[in-house]
């Protein structure tokens, strides 16, 4: 897993984010350089790589029919305060989710949803599977519990 800053016409215009994967079958994520810290994007590699290659995160290599909710993954902006010093990013993972808080300051409100778009595609519709040992796959269509689904910022008393 790598994300990177986009170089020079490597994204269509209008695109701020997108997924590549070239030859070794490395996934790479592209973020328009207006978009993000590249700070963010080198924490971010860090810790996607950490979890692909321990298994928590798999490519399926086939998408699920449409209506087979797989796992919630997406971006909320949080102030910097609310993240361990020195990173810009925290994952917070369940079976069945993966909330990333992202520091408001180190990436953009638009690619927060762009994002959030993209992950969107890849854990609900089963490009990418989140695996837990010992813990089973929820039984197709089964939709997670509503606090998981993104309908609002998170907020923290």
């Amino acid at each position: 897993m790598q994300y990177r800053l986009a170089e020079v016409g490597e994204l269509a215009e209008g695109c701020i984010v997108d997924m590549r994967t070239p030859a070794a079958n490395r996934v790479s994520v592209l973020f328009s350089p207006l978009q993000i810290d590249e700070r963010l994007t080198q924490q971010l590699t860090r810790i996607s790589s950490h979890q692909v290659a321990h298994g928590a995160w798999r490519q399926s290599g086939s998408s699920m029919p449409e209506g087979q909710w797989l796992s919630v993954t997406r971006w909320e902006r949080v102030p910097g305060s609310w993240l361990p010093r020195g990173w810009l990013v925290a994952g917070i993972e369940e079976a069945g989710s993966c909330i990333w808080l992202v520091n408001e300051d180190a990436c953009t409100h638009r690619l927060q949803h762009d994002m959030n778009d993209l992950l969107y595609r890849l854990a609900s519709k089963g490009v990418y599977l989140q695996c837990w040992f010992r813990c089973p796959p929820p039984p197709a269509g089964e939709l997670p519990d509503p606090m998981l689904r993104p309908s609002a910022p998170l907020t923290v008393p």
